[in-house]
């Protein structure tokens, strides 16, 4: 009787225990906070919303990355400029500034019919300059006065180390976009050399020609306009023809115009409108066939235009020059 008294007060007490364990659990869960949505969650639910009601797609990760500049007010398709159907006049020029050595010095002096600027505060350039000494060049020109920019450098560096002229050009074009952030900016190729030059002066074709190939890359890279009058110049055999140069380098003003010509047709839309269209004068005279240039006796051969630094060694210093034009 007494096992059986401590069982039934067992089985009680079992039984009250349990029931309180049940009321405190009941109280917690009710009396405890709900739980609350992770904030980023409630913004993407938001964001989600909006976008169901307008239509629009979601933004992309990468849309606020800027696009690579190529300094210039037009969309780029280049490197190479390609021809356009209507020539320009002055006015695409006027507007326009050049960076360069002798040969671009020449476009200044040849420029009999006046397509491009006469003011010398268009012209950075000096005789023997290469792109190594151009930056206190480039950095003559005054800031936001230009929308145009010629850079003409090779023909007296054209043997010199890639590397070390790829990191020049670039340096200059940096300082041109600095200084003229809305410009097109055009890499004018290298001009022929003739036969005779390649044969005797030092200079080769095949230079040449690898050098305009890494102007080009460089334009490509930069996404400027690389502005290839080569073809315009040379003769069927890939050399400027030996009847217009003294010195297979440097050529006569009628070969000059040949280049100006080039760059009437061969430009990047601006909105500029183009030249229009000549009236014929009936009594104008025609002009005189230009004279052949004699060429320079081949014996004894001249000093090359441009010595190779030997190998291991430094690009040799620029030497001071005085400026031809501009600056």
């Amino acid at each position: 009787m007494k096992h059986k008294t401590l069982a039934i007060i067992f089985l009680a007490a079992s039984m009250v225990l349990v029931c309180v364990a049940v009321f405190v659990g009941l109280y917690v869960w009710t009396d405890a906070p709900a739980e609350q949505p992770d904030e980023a969650a409630q913004t993407q639910q938001a964001d989600d919303a909006d976008q169901a009601e307008t239509g629009d797609e979601p933004a992309s990760d990468d849309g606020d990355k800027d696009e690579p500049s190529a300094g210039k007010k037009t969309d780029w398709d280049g490197p190479t400029v390609a021809e356009q159907d209507a020539p320009m006049g002055p006015a695409y020029f006027t507007d326009a500034a050049f960076l360069g050595n002798e040969m671009t010095t020449g476009l200044w002096l040849y420029n009999n019919d006046g397509l491009l600027p006469s003011d010398t505060d268009h012209w950075y350039c000096s005789d023997g300059l290469t792109v190594l000494g151009a930056s206190p060049y480039a950095a003559q020109m005054p800031a936001d006065s230009f929308d145009k920019v010629y850079i003409g450098f090779g023909i007296n560096e054209v043997n010199y180390e890639r590397q070390t002229l790829e990191a020049a050009f670039n340096t200059v074009i940096d300082q041109v976009q600095a200084s003229q952030p809305d410009a097109i900016i055009y890499l004018m190729s290298v001009t022929p050399v003739s036969k005779y030059c390649d044969e005797n002066r030092g200079t080769k074709r095949s230079a040449v020609q690898s050098f305009n190939e890494m102007l080009r890359s460089i334009a490509r890279d930069r996404q400027i306009w690389y502005l290839d009058v080569y073809p315009e110049l040379c003769g069927e055999d890939g050399f400027l023809p030996s009847d217009v140069t003294p010195d297979g380098i440097n050529f006569s003003p009628a070969h000059y115009q040949k280049w100006i010509d080039y760059m009437r047709t061969h430009y990047v839309p601006d909105g500029t409108p183009p030249a229009p269209e000549p009236t014929p004068d009936p009594d104008a005279t025609p002009e005189p066939e230009p004279t052949s240039v004699p060429l320079p006796t081949a014996s004894p051969a001249p000093e090359p235009a441009v010595s190779a630094p030997a190998e291991g060694t430094d690009v040799p210093a620029v030497p001071e020059e005085t400026s031809a034009v501009g600056g």
